[in-house]
Formats: structure tokens, C-alpha cells, sequence
């Protein structure tokens, strides 16, 4: 179930992690200085030209130049700073699909700004390697450039082709650049990065999916296929989590550019119907869809769309166009992805499904498993839709989900079984009903939301074992000494485990701190307009519930203070004689120790053969705690945590209650 709710779609990767690291090796020189095309226009004939592929035009220019140039040492391979050092905060993309050719062409307006704290003299462009570097103009002027393979995972054939770019002047700290470039290659699917690491034909293939196709193009984006330019530090699956900790910074980094997107599909037989662009629905000529996602980041609905020049290139009879265009929109906390195909259409309040030809008769079962989830969607998110829950057909049954906004890209089978279709179905309604920048509260609240839906199928404690089973990998994440390493806090969290995981987690603590009804209030009076600084939820909840959460969220959420220790100091009881009868009470005293850096609030509960009593006791850092509790039947044991707190070491514990008389001796 789990695997279905992540959105880098690398879940079967652990499957391969235990396997043998592949071996780096040094990166080869593979192409020289480059000339780029006369004309840098912005819609140029050039990039849509049938003869792009040819060598002669592009070959010669370079030629021709370096004939009046003598031609000098390419530059080193860049360090990771150079490669980390720029972030971009606008794409804007001419895209040119050849589907029967595999084949992407994209002309790009890029601006990048120098993020270090040191001059730049040069700058490094990544792509995939199945794609070629044509042209790279830095602020207008054409510039010549060497390419050189790098040993990567962070694109699905395990290698990108990085261009070097000696700049005129060093860029200053802070500065930006124009950048216009051009490029092009062919992209089939590659299960290369994880077949060298052992992992079975048929798993690889089910994970590594992306391709460009006559019936299906799909391209993930970061993490994927990096069918954009990008600046990033290589990195191998196998090292850890390094690999995703990659991904993660990086989409927290660029979240707040601004991306626009013309998109021109060839075609012979049947018209793409629909395309996914940076996980918006783009209707052909250019309209959108009423899932009106981009409108949370301001742009117009609709666009015109212009053809292009490759319209009036072909004969309608032999080859045709079709347009998509973006307008322009946030990034967000997302890959970039790009998604390109035919479907069936189907659409039901708040469910739009996309089915590929042939499987329309699996619609339904996912249209019925949505509706009998909603009313426990609404019952904590509120009655009003934000945008529907939009389900995407995969080719191939066996198909491993992605996930990008409020679209899920998944396999449809008829008859899904509910119990596996129904917490996939409740995550991607909560996304529906619950939108926020926050990339640890629009997937926290999500996660929180399946856990609900097995506590409401199965029980509280079988929704808190499915969190205890991801605690062991959060307690490795977290910091060693989180009096020294700043760790991650939710408010800045680039991992998964942080904001999927963790934020389930605390979510799951303010519902108990709070109170369901407080807890469900505060949810559904969240307006992600007004969420301008981090301490909004907070003020939303402690108007909700009376309560003073400052101490949690300054813990939990503002830093990253590690996990609780806690552990029984002491469990004693008293007989309490009654005023009117000879009948016994019990006074139990439980003191609870908490060796970390972050407070917790626990419940206690004190058990009897005939009853047992639970509070909750609030145990701040370093600190020992004190409850008390009265009881009408002699205790016989106590428990701290229930496992809904989560701890470094163990999440529950248990101790027998002692006489008062043996703590004397």
C-alpha cells in the first residue's frame, strides 16, 4: 500500500539497495566545443527543422569556428559547488515530440542565479545521456561549450551528459544569468542504473517506466529522467539515502519557480488527447481542464495556442500537430514531470479517470471505492472540493505508481480489491480536499488520513502499527546528537521519511493532544492563502482546542530535536481508605524519565484484574514527570506509550505497579 503513496516512484529500489554498489567510474570526454545555431529567435524554425539530426549545419558551424580559433583544453570535469551553486527560478519550454522516433527536441529560456557565496567562472548544464547538448547562449551571446559524461542515478540510464560553459565574466554571488539553449536525443525506457545494482529484469522494469512512445510518453522528471536542464552533484543509488535526500533538495529548492510549457506532438493516426504537464491536466490547443490546479498559483485558465512553426511544415494527410500549452505556474514541490497520451475520459463528481483504450470497464470500481471513502475524508477535511482527484491509466499492469498533485498515475484493474484501492483512494482524496504549500502538511495530512482509514476499518491499533513499522528507518534518519546536528525540521524537510512519515506522526500527536473535534476544526479553517509564516497551524489549532501547543510545535515541527527516550522511573500504589466505607482505594504514582532533547506528551494507563484508568502526561526534555491517578481495584501494572508517540528506542512500555511499603524498604 505504501509504495503507491510515494511520488519519486522509487519504492522496489530497496529491494536493491542491499545489493553490491556499482562502481563509479571517471567520466570520458565525449564531445568538444560546440557552435550554436545563427538565429537565437524565440520560436526558430531551427529546433523544429527535419534536418536538426543532421550534422552537416551544426557540425560545420562548429567547424568553421574553430578553424578562426585555436582550439583550447577542455575545461575540467566541474566540482559539485560549481554544479550546486545555481538555482533556477524560471523555465520557460518549446517542446517538439517525434513519438515514432522516441525522439524530444526542446529549446529552453532559462534564469539562474548564483546561490554560493563565491564567484562563478563557469558554469555546468545536465541532461540525461540519451539527450545531446546543441546550443547554450548565456545572456544572449552564443558560447562554446564541452560536454562530458558523469556517473549518476538521478536520471534512469544512470549517467548525464553535463555541459561546461567558461563564462565571460564571473558570475557574482547572487547574480543571475539568461540562459537560451537548445537540445535534443532519443528516450526509451532504461532499467540501467538499477540492473547494475542486481536488481531483478522484471522489478527494474516495473520502477523504470519512462519513455517517449506512440501510445505513451511519459517522462518523471527529477529523479527520472532529467529531460530538462538541471545543476546537481551526481549521486548512486545504494549510498543510502543520499539518492533521495537529492531529489528532496532539490524540488525544495526550485519549488518557487516559475515554469511555462508549449508542447507540439507529432502524430499519423490518433491525436494525443490529453497531456500532464508538472502535474497539471493540459487539454489540446492549449485549454485546461477544471481541475484548475495552476489558478493557486495565479496564471490564466486557458492560453492560446499557437501551432508553431512545424504546422505548416507537413501535410495534414501524412503528418499532424498537436498542441499543448502550459501557462505560466508555480513549480511547486514537484519533479517536473511530463506526460503525454490517448485516453477515455471519465468523469464523476470530484473523480476525473483517464483510462487507456480497452480498460474503460475499470472505472467504476474506483469510482465506488471514492465514493464510500468520502465521508471520512469530509469528516476531517471539510465538505468543499479544492480540485478532483484525477487517476492516469499505466501501460503495463505491473506498473509501479507515481504521484504529482492531485493526479495518480497507476495501473487500473477491474475489481481492484478495496482493502489495497481504498488507503491509495483516501490519500489522493485528502490531497482534493486539503491544499498547502507546505510540503509536511499536503503530505502529512495525506498520510494522516490513510492511517485514519485503517483505524476506521480496522482499529486504533492497527493504524499505530503501521506506524510503528516505519519507525526504525525516521530513528536512523533523525540527528545522533540533536543538542549539535540541526537535523531536519518539518518546516524545511526535504526527505520523505520527514515530510510523509514524520508529519503523519504529528499529526497523529496533536489529534490526541487536541481532541478529534478541535483537531478536525482547525483542518478545515485551514486557508493555504493565509498560511504565510510557519506558526499558522498552530494559532488555527490553539483556537480549536484551548490548549497551548507552542512547547509541541517548537519540538516537533519549528526543529528537529530528535525523538523521545523515555523509560518507567517508578511505579508505586497506596491503599486509600473511603469515609464511609471499609472498601479500599488505591493512589498510584507513576514517575516517567525522559533522556533527549524533545518533550513529549504520553498516555499513561494503569491497569487492575477489574479496570484500568488512562491520562496523559506532558514529560519535557531531561526532565522526570509525576502523575498520579486513584483507582477502586488494586493495580497491578502500568503502561507508557502506545505507541502513538514515536521514540529512539521503543515506543511502548511496561512495568509492574509496587507496593508503596517496598519503595520505603
Amino acid at each position: 500500500m505504501k509504495s503507491m503513496l510515494h511520488s519519486v516512484g522509487f519504492s522496489m529500489l530497496l529491494l536493491a539497495g542491499t545489493c553490491a554498489l556499482c562502481q563509479q567510474t571517471q567520466p570520458t570526454q565525449q564531445k568538444n566545443s560546440q557552435q550554436p545555431p545563427a538565429s537565437p529567435s524565440r520560436y526558430g524554425q531551427t529546433i523544429f527543422s527535419r534536418g536538426f539530426d543532421n550534422p552537416g549545419a551544426a557540425g560545420n558551424a562548429a567547424t568553421s569556428q574553430t578553424a578562426k580559433t585555436p582550439d583550447k583544453p577542455a575545461p575540467a570535469l566541474a566540482t559539485d559547488a560549481e554544479r550546486t551553486a545555481l538555482a533556477y527560478s524560471s523555465y520557460d519550454f518549446d517542446v517538439h515530440l517525434e513519438p515514432t522516433q522516441h525522439r524530444l527536441s526542446v529549446r529552453a529560456h532559462l534564469t539562474a542565479k548564483n546561490g554560493s557565496d563565491k564567484p562563478l567562472d563557469r558554469i555546468a548544464l545536465q541532461l540525461s545521456s540519451a539527450l545531446s547538448w546543441y546550443s547554450i547562449h548565456v545572456d544572449g551571446s552564443a558560447m562554446k561549450f564541452a560536454t562530458e559524461s558523469v556517473e549518476s542515478d538521478i536520471d534512469h540510464t544512470g549517467q548525464l551528459t553535463e555541459a561546461v560553459v567558461q563564462l565571460a565574466k564571473p558570475l557574482a554571488p547572487g547574480a543571475t544569468v539568461a540562459l537560451d539553449v537548445i537540445y535534443s536525443g532519443a528516450v526509451r525506457s532504461s532499467a540501467e542504473r538499477l540492473l547494475r545494482l542486481g536488481a531483478p529484469a522484471n522489478i527494474a522494469a516495473s520502477s523504470e517506466w519512462d519513455r517517449i512512445g506512440t501510445d505513451f510518453t511519459a517522462l518523471r522528471g527529477f529523479g527520472n529522467v532529467i529531460w530538462f536542464p538541471v545543476s546537481t552533484a551526481p549521486v548512486l543509488l545504494g549510498q543510502r539515502s543520499e539518492m533521495f535526500d537529492s531529489i528532496g533538495k532539490w524540488k525544495l529548492r526550485q519549488s518557487n519557480a516559475r515554469v511555462t510549457m508549449h508542447v507540439l506532438v507529432e502524430y499519423l493516426d490518433e491525436e494525443p488527447s490529453i497531456a500532464f504537464l508538472n502535474g497539471y491536466v493540459v487539454q489540446p490547443d492549449g485549454s485546461l481542464t477544471a481541475a484548475k490546479t495552476p489558478s493557486q498559483s495565479g496564471p490564466t485558465e486557458t492560453a492560446n495556442s499557437a501551432p508553431g512553426p512545424v504546422a505548416g511544415v507537413f501535410s495534414k494527410n501524412i503528418l499532424q500537430v498537436a498542441s499543448f500549452t502550459l501557462p505560466p505556474t508555480t513549480l511547486g514541490f514537484s519533479p517536473l514531470s511530463f506526460f503525454v497520451m490517448y485516453a477515455n475520459r471519465e468523469q464523476t463528481s470530484g473523480l476525473e479517470i483517464y483510462s487507456r483504450v480497452g480498460n474503460e470497464p475499470a472505472a467504476p470500481t474506483y469510482e465506488q471505492i471514492a465514493q464510500n471513502n468520502r465521508p471520512l475524508v469530509e469528516q476531517w477535511l471539510g465538505a468543499k472540493l479544492k480540485r478532483p482527484v484525477v487517476l492516469v491509466d499505466l501501460p503495463e499492469s505491473d506498473d509501479l505508481p507515481f504521484e504529482e498533485r492531485n493526479i495518480l498515475f497507476l495501473p487500473l484493474q477491474a475489481n481492484a480489491p478495496s482493502d489495497s484501492v481504498g488507503p491509495v483512494l483516501t490519500h489522493m482524496l485528502s490531497h482534493a480536499y486539503f491544499i498547502s504549500p507546505r510540503p509536511w502538511m499536503d503530505e502529512g495530512v495525506a498520510q494522516f488520513m490513510t492511517l485514519l482509514w485503517i483505524e476506521q476499518r480496522a482499529g486504533r491499533a492497527t493504524a499505530i502499527g503501521q506506524m510503528e513499522s516505519r519507525r526504525a528507518a525516521l530513528a536512523l534518519a533523525e540527528p545522533a546528537d540533536p543538542g549539535i546536528d540541526s537535523g531536519q525540521s518539518l518546516i524545511d524537510a526535504w526527505s520523505d521519511i520527514y515530510y510523509r512519515d514524520k508529519a503523519a506522526d504529528v499529526l497523529w500527536m496533536l489529534r490526541d493532544i487536541a481532541g478529534d473535534t478541535p483537531f478536525a476544526q482547525g483542518l478545515q479553517s485551514y486557508n493555504p492563502a493565509n498560511d504565510r509564516e510557519a506558526s499558522y497551524l498552530q494559532r488555527l489549532l490553539q483556537k480549536a482546542s484551548g490548549k497551548d501547543l507552542e512547547w509541541f510545535f517548537d519540538d516537533w515541527v519549528y526543529r528537529d530535536r530528535g525523538l523521545p527516550d523515555l523509560h518507567i522511573a517508578s511505579a508505586y500504589r497506596r491503599p486509600i481508605l473511603t469515609k464511609n466505607s471499609a472498601a479500599r482505594n488505591y493512589l498510584v504514582s507513576v514517575d516517567v524519565q525522559n533522556d533527549s532533547y524533545c518533550s513529549a506528551e504520553v498516555p499513561v494507563t494503569v491497569e487492575s484484574g477489574l479496570t484500568s484508568q488512562t491520562k496523559r502526561l506532558l514529560v519535557p526534555s531531561h526532565t522526570r514527570a509525576a502523575l498520579r491517578m486513584l483507582l477502586d481495584s488494586e493495580p497491578d501494572r502500568v503502561l507508557v506509550n502506545d505507541g502513538s508517540v514515536p521514540e529512539v528506542r521503543t515506543s511502548h512500555h511496561e512495568e509492574i505497579v509496587h507496593s508503596a511499603d517496598q519503595a520505603v524498604r
